[in-house]
């Protein structure tokens, strides 16, 4: 039975995946923040460690404890928005964390299997004409949130080639499901028209309806993971995307079926246009070819599911980090 170690694992995806690869037959030792969620998961009966992943000797000594077979961080920010408001933070999770992590399986577990999760957002621009993006069609962030993920991946780069770890990354597209934190807009949006019980809404001033975007649901998104932590080549860039944009305003009217909420939308903010991305479609051709992966639900799939878990428990919910 491997072992795997997630940091993060209080976070949406995390969790997803902490209970999809328990379901596996996998040992999950949870890393997390602080200690009131390492005694939360140790309650569940779920091996839990406090990892800081801005702390380079916090990171070593966990990674040294557990000796995984496998490690997938999870942790830290997982929205441009977050990224934007906490920079610092921002570049501790995302840029520097990957390196401690790195160096710590260097040092202590050379041969664990590592899955790097970044994101769409490195493509940026890219997408913009509407083209399929392929692995190594080339970056172009608009978000600090893109960029940083961007430069996390050149250190990956950089620590794979000197050291030759078995390490590869994931860039899922846009996700959603049940019970996704009120932090990303498709759920906020579906938060608002539960809360609303009629009527109508007015949709925030950064949610262009004519941009298009890959939508997965989150199950599939952590069974993409789990294909690529045992199945991936290391060193390669694996698509987590469906290649059948749907535009932001096609997936409002949808959350206005279910709910009987219309949806007003505002003309963007010119201050947040600059930060537009027309269209993020992605080619997952590599992740099926080489993992045998491929979505089983489809956008309106995920749209239904987290509709029907916003409206079975209306109300906002407190902002929370993953880590």
């Amino acid at each position: 039975m491997p072992t795997v170690l997630i940091t993060g694992a209080g976070g949406y995806a995390g969790g997803r995946l902490l209970e999809h690869l328990r379901k596996q037959g996998a040992e999950v030792v949870a890393g997390v923040r602080n200690r009131p969620r390492k005694l939360a998961f140790e309650r569940q009966g779920i091996r839990s460690l406090v990892c800081d992943v801005a702390d380079a000797i916090n990171v070593a000594r966990v990674v040294a404890v557990v000796r995984p077979d496998a490690v997938v961080p999870l942790a830290g920010v997982s929205v441009a928005a977050d990224a934007a408001r906490e920079p610092l933070e921002a570049y501790q999770c995302t840029v520097s964390s990957w390196a401690y992590l790195l160096d710590g399986v260097r040092r202590a577990a050379p041969r664990t299997r590592v899955l790097l999760v970044s994101a769409a957002d490195v493509y940026g621009r890219s997408g913009d004409d509407g083209r399929m993006l392929r692995e190594d069609t080339p970056s172009d962030p608009v978000t600090l949130f893109g960029s940083l993920k961007a430069l996390a991946e050149e250190v990956w780069e950089t620590l794979f080639r000197e050291y030759h770890l078995n390490a590869s990354v994931a860039r899922p597209f846009a996700y959603t499901g049940p019970g996704q934190p009120r932090k990303f807009p498709l759920a906020d949006l579906a938060g608002r028209m539960a809360e609303s019980g009629g009527g109508s809404i007015t949709a925030p001033a950064d949610w262009d309806p004519r941009q298009r975007c890959d939508l997965l649901h989150i199950d599939d998104v952590v069974a993409a993971y789990d294909k690529i932590l045992w199945n991936g080549r290391p060193g390669e860039v694996y698509n987590v995307a469906t290649g059948s944009p749907q535009t932001l305003g096609d997936l409002a009217d949808e959350l206005s079926t279910l709910s009987g909420v219309r949806c007003e939308h505002a003309d963007v903010e010119p201050s947040k246009a600059g930060r537009r991305v027309a269209c993020l479609s992605g080619d997952a051709s590599k992740l099926r070819t080489d993992c045998g992966w491929s979505p089983t639900r489809t956008a309106s799939d995920a749209v239904r599911d987290l509709w029907e878990a916003a409206a079975a428990s209306p109300r906002r919910e407190p902002a929370a980090a993953s880590r």
